[in-house]
């Protein structure tokens, strides 16, 4: 009886040690997904986390927001136009005299892709990190200096956001880049991301934007300049620009980034595809006189029933940590209350053996 209880307790402690690896495999396969759908009824975006005041700005730069969420459906009113000025290719020179630098970093290193990596997440480097090293490489061969950091901001957590911090604020402090990028995969069904482009596979690209932070303003700015070009040059590859309701450490600076390179459920190799054109569109926007100062953005302002109000809102929007962990916090319980199953089973088990064990001994 004795042997038992220690060969249960080593398993115990065993299983617990590896708890995280084993959960990340458990959920494999599991999409957790908000539709969102226009005034009309119609599908028109989708993200694995959502929350009211989230706006999306599509490819024809119509401006969308959510204004209620309703399970997994969100609702969203069309909200303003951003025009862009055509870009003046005459003039599309790159900058050869300005030393270029791109800091690249991940905050949720076990993100990866079932088709590829087998899980759509692995403790520790996931497959995310092939894919911000093959976006170094690229970016690398466009002569752009680039600081990977693969630190790891483990596990996929409420304060996975707070770990990463600390690298965003090395890498701004020590590097100086032009631009910071945080590079992540989504959540959500492969179809979505999924297209083909004159008979090869390419997976859409996202970028995402926190409304939670003092240069929110600017980042979306450069989301849009990004996105703009990317339309312009290669129609297929952005899907859109998300606006959520975190900060995602984009408070640094005004050229902060989280890409969305595909989904989960989509292979790995097709988000490799996209890389040389992602870069070619941040390589042009960003060094090259593409878009001419002139070039700016036309608003179109709303009716004042046609959006959420963001002054009743705001207080929550400060609200940094939590803004970026709501979802977080979730999967977080679901991870103690599969947890705590496991264990409970466990005691159960030790729990009937040791009565039939001392039934046994009682009736010799």
């Amino acid at each position: 009886m004795k042997n038992f209880i220690c060969m249960f307790v080593a398993l115990l402690i065993c299983l617990l040690s590896n708890y995280p690896i084993n959960l990340a495999f458990a959920f494999d396969g599991e999409i957790i997904q908000y539709d969102i759908y226009d005034e009309n009824g119609e599908l028109l975006s989708f993200t694995s986390e959502a929350e009211v005041g989230d706006t999306i700005l599509t490819k024809d730069f119509e401006e969308y927001q959510i204004y209620e969420i309703d399970g997994n459906k969100c609702y969203a009113r069309y909200f303003r136009t951003l025009n862009w000025a055509k870009p003046n290719k005459a003039k599309n020179t790159r900058s050869t005299g300005k030393d270029k630098k791109l800091c690249l970093y991940m905050t949720h290193n076990d993100e990866s892709y079932t088709p590829s990596d087998g899980y759509d997440s692995i403790y520790g480097q996931g497959g995310i990190h092939d894919v911000a090293k093959k976006l170094q490489a690229e970016l690398e061969k466009n002569g752009i200096q680039v600081v990977l950091d693969e630190t790891l901001h483990i596990p996929h957590d409420s304060s996975a956001y707070s770990r990463s911090a600390v690298t965003a604020k090395s890498l701004y402090t020590k590097e100086k880049p032009d631009a910071l990028f945080d590079i992540h995969r989504d959540g959500v069904a492969k179809k979505y991301y999924y297209i083909t482009n004159n008979g090869q596979d390419f997976s859409k690209i996202r970028i995402v934007v926190g409304k939670s932070n003092p240069n929110f303003e600017e980042n979306y700015k450069f989301a849009q300049q990004l996105f703009a070009t990317g339309n312009q040059l290669y129609p297929w590859l952005f899907l859109d620009v998300y606006c959520g309701k975190g900060h995602y450490n984009q408070e640094l600076l005004k050229t902060n980034l989280l890409f969305e390179m595909g989904t989960y459920l989509i292979e790995k190799e097709f988000v490799y595809n996209s890389v040389p054109y992602l870069v070619d569109s941040i390589n042009t926007t960003m060094y090259s006189n593409y878009y001419l100062p002139e070039n700016d953005i036309i608003e179109e302002d709303p009716t004042e029933d046609e959006f959420v109000d963001e002054d009743v809102k705001q207080d929550d929007f400060l609200e940094n940590e939590k803004d970026n962990t709501t979802t977080e916090e979730n999967k977080d319980k679901n991870r103690d209350g599969s947890a705590l199953l496991i264990v409970t089973i466990l005691l159960v088990g030790l729990l009937s053996f040791a009565f039939v064990a001392t039934f046994k001994k009682k009736n010799k």
